[in-house]
């Protein structure tokens, strides 16, 4: 049986490789039915292996860690396609409709996305009717269909005294380019808070930066509101608490504004490791090759306690001409940068929030800091922003 499986895979692999698809819209369609059907093929083998724990033979943990693996998928992929296999193993009229094609990769996953332990049954007794009802929709209409049908089921069923109301979950995966996909669920209190928070914290856009979406501003607002925790959490002692990331760059990297890179093996642009070498605490590291450690220095603070004191003193807010930040959620910014020989002073220094304080590393924005504190901030296209430095008394009206 094994080699007659074997050579139907050759002759598959044989049939993609000669496989070239014309610009074609109906051959494309026809051909993502095509990988649908297949996909649903893999899955049904997925759930027999994950049945018969056939993963621990490889020494794996877990179906879903066996998939990463040998199979070379993301955790969050690998994570879905175990959830999909085991939930069509309880439901034969919906996995063989996949394989026929008539339920897509979509209608499948709206329908698993709805499904619970305690209503997957209900789905399964009535499976052949709906099954042919949810094919002729849309793949959004599906998702309508079945959260509609998963609240019926719910009240049909009743309140299940061992299945407490859902808690609140959030995740958070690094994805395949670096960066970071927040996803979560909470109940009405917790998500009441959370949007008054990202609400507050919202800042006003810069004039002459591109204009953001609510979206990106709620972003923002939710790395603000996480650094100003960090910033002032007292489960560590010592004043303020920076950095909260660790950043491994090497002096060629600061000095030619290349990358850096978070512990994870992630990459952080140049814009984002200057702004964070403004201040943080920095260890001097000596590398023999590249993992030999001949010497690891002690933290030296680029703003300490003190100065920073004597910062918020002066500027009481973000100096960014406009913004009114206040200096918890504030960092100190070297107006000339550190490896331009920039000083760890006063008169080179101002509170940036953290959005601005990205802002003035980002390309074409420059700012100067006069002997009076007033920052002049000059944007891409020329134009000159002039913040004036808190505390000056507003000017005496002439008298009549």
């Amino acid at each position: 049986m094994s080699g007659q499986v074997s050579t139907l895979l050759d002759e598959l692999a044989a049939a993609i490789d000669d496989l070239d698809l014309p610009t074609d819209s109906t051959v494309l369609t026809d051909a993502f039915a095509l990988a649908d059907r297949l996909n649903a093929k893999l899955l049904a083998a997925v759930g027999e292996h994950d049945a018969a724990e056939l993963w621990r033979n490889d020494g794996a943990t877990s179906m879903t860690a066996w998939l990463r693996h040998h199979t070379r998928r993301s955790g969050r992929d690998a994570a879905r396609c175990t959830k999909t296999a085991r939930r069509l193993r309880e439901l034969p009229v919906t996995a063989a409709a996949y394989r026929d094609g008539l339920l897509s990769d979509g209608h499948v996953q709206a329908i698993v996305a709805n499904l619970k332990d305690r209503t997957a049954g209900l789905f399964g007794h009535h499976e052949t009717e709906l099954v042919p009802e949810l094919a002729r929709l849309s793949v959004g209409e599906t998702a309508v269909a079945m959260q509609d049908w998963a609240r019926r089921a719910d009240a049909v069923m009743g309140d299940d005294p061992d299945t407490p109301q859902p808690e609140r979950s959030l995740h958070l995966s690094r994805i395949l380019d670096g960066r970071r996909e927040l996803s979560g669920s909470f109940d009405p209190e917790g998500g009441a808070v959370i949007a008054t928070a990202l609400r507050l914290a919202s800042t006003p856009d810069v004039e002459g930066e591109p204009a953001r979406s609510p979206a990106q501003r709620r972003a923002d607002a939710l790395v603000d509101v996480c650094r100003r925790f960090l910033d002032h959490q007292q489960h560590r002692k010592g004043g303020r608490h920076r950095p909260h990331l660790n950043v491994v760059a090497t002096l060629d990297d600061l000095e030619r504004r290349g990358q850096g890179r978070l512990l994870d093996g992630s990459t952080l642009d140049a814009t984002t490791v200057q702004r964070l070498f403004c201040d943080a605490g920095v260890h001097r590291v000596f590398l023999a090759g590249r993992s030999s450690i001949l010497d690891y220095g002690t933290t030296t603070r680029t703003v300490p306690a003190n100065l920073f004191n004597a910062l918020v003193i002066r500027d009481r807010h973000c100096r960014f001409p406009g913004c009114d930040r206040p200096p918890d959620w504030c960092e100190a910014h070297h107006v000339r940068w550190v490896l331009d020989g920039g000083p760890t002073a006063l008169d080179n220094l101002t509170l940036q929030c953290s959005r601005h304080h990205h802002l003035l590393h980002s390309p074409g924005w420059h700012a100067k800091l006069l002997p009076d504190a007033t920052l002049i901030v000059t944007t891409p296209d020329g134009r000159t922003l002039e913040g004036q430095p808190p505390g000056r008394p507003p000017p005496r009206l002439p008298r009549e």
